[in-house]
């Protein structure tokens, strides 16, 4: 069962690498979010910059569209992640089944050999106990004991 041990961490392995990278994009996914908050934030902010300051309100229009821009940039590497992250977490799905084939393998394999102790033990009770029997039924006076 060594091959099948190996196998098993092999694949172990595996799913933890493939976790990690699910974390990571989860990460990423939270760090474009956080962006976009921000970039909303400065936008709101500058807006009430703008309807202060007749200078400043200038350029805002150039500021929003530059902000705009920068959001919906945002949105599609945002929706890009999202995308790998899926992926990612069907990689995550079949490395566990892949996984669990492994394990049942060597469970299945496991209770085959207990089985099999099991047999041999009740094999070597059964043995011991005809020769006793036998044992009794040879003494002339059938005496036990």
């Amino acid at each position: 069962m060594r091959g099948v041990d190996g196998l098993i961490r092999l694949w172990k392995w595996r799913l933890d690498e493939r976790r990690r990278i699910v974390v990571d994009l989860e990460i990423l996914r939270g760090n474009i979010e956080r962006q976009m908050e921000k970039l909303d934030q400065e936008l709101e902010r500058e807006r009430k910059i703008a309807t202060r300051n007749y200078e400043a309100g200038t350029g805002f229009t150039n500021y929003r569209k530059a902000n705009r821009e920068r959001h919906a940039n945002l949105i599609v590497s945002r929706e890009e992640v999202i995308d790998r992250i899926a992926a990612a977490q069907e990689e995550v799905n079949a490395g566990f089944r892949e996984l669990k084939k492994y394990e049942l393998v060597k469970e299945n394999w496991e209770r085959r050999e207990r089985q099999k102790q099991e047999r041999r033990e009740q094999a070597e009770m059964d043995e011991a106990g005809l020769q006793g029997f036998i044992r009794r039924q040879d003494r002339p006076d059938n005496t036990p004991g």
